[in-house]
């Protein structure tokens, strides 16, 4: 049975996590339930995004992802059955599969009208669980909704990556505050790409911004670098200090530095 892996901002105090699970052991016993992470700061679908692009390649293939961060639940909003690869993904369409859908051939489906006489408020439980349920179970998804153009999700900057790339030398490039990490490193929404390949990081400083380092340990004490992190995504650390400190920057906030020529 395909394995269900759960992403929410719901947290572990309330019981909402756990009516989830129930659902899915009652609909599809014995599919394995895997916790990705329940700590998404509420409503950041920004840094929702970029948990589940960056931990997919460590699952299972096949793995059904649940991804429940959904500030406009019960209104209009779409929800979406997205397939990539051999994995599947059920999600709000509000931009949270941006990063996971980037640079992938994609087929969708919307499958909103599995919502209809559910709880305007609580569409993880109601909607999300048992329509994994079902396909955990063997269902096909043209069985499940809608085929749809997956170029039609909706888009949103926090969660569109931008590579670094040579065409962009000696402009401003910003890019938003994804997470910040419990050593205060800031992963932003760029991807390494050519230039940090071509560009020895050790010579190499943007302008006015950190000097472009491979490990944490090139850095001096306390200096602040920019590196590609093991998530897959540029970030900003201070060796032994925190990059999110000494920048004043909080989750959601853009940062703009210069490409250099």
């Amino acid at each position: 049975m395909r394995p269900i892996a759960l992403l929410t901002d719901f947290g572990l105090s309330d019981p909402y996590v756990g009516q989830m699970k129930g659902v899915l052991t009652i609909k599809a016993p014995g599919a394995p339930l895997i916790d990705l992470t329940h700590e998404v700061e509420p409503f950041q679908v920004g840094q929702a995004s970029f948990f589940l692009a960056a931990s997919v390649a460590h699952f299972p293939a096949d793995t059904i992802f649940v991804a429940v961060v959904d500030p406009g639940v019960g209104t209009q909003r779409r929800i979406v059955l997205v397939q990539c690869n051999d994995n599947y993904f059920l999600a709000p369409d509000n931009g949270l599969l941006g990063f996971v859908m980037h640079g992938t051939t994609a087929f969708a489906w919307d499958v909103s009208t599995h919502a209809r006489g559910a709880s305007s408020t609580f569409h993880g439980r109601d909607v999300f669980a048992p329509l994994a349920a079902k396909l955990a179970t063997g269902e096909s998804p043209s069985t499940l909704g809608e085929p749809i153009n997956p170029t039609d999700l909706l888009h949103v900057e926090a969660s569109t990556p931008t590579e670094l790339s040579e065409d962009q030398a000696g402009c401003m490039v910003q890019a938003h505050v994804l997470h910040i990490d419990r050593f205060g490193n800031v992963v932003l929404s760029l991807l390494p790409g050519e230039l940090f390949e071509r560009i020895a990081p050790a010579e190499a400083a943007f302008q006015g911004a950190p000097r472009m380092v491979r490990a944490y340990g090139d850095l001096e004490h306390g200096e602040l670098g920019l590196l590609s992190g093991s998530q897959g995504f540029m970030e900003l650390a201070v060796n032994q200090g925190s990059a999110a400190e000494m920048l004043e920057l909080s989750l959601g906030d853009i940062f703009a530095l210069g490409m250099p020529d």
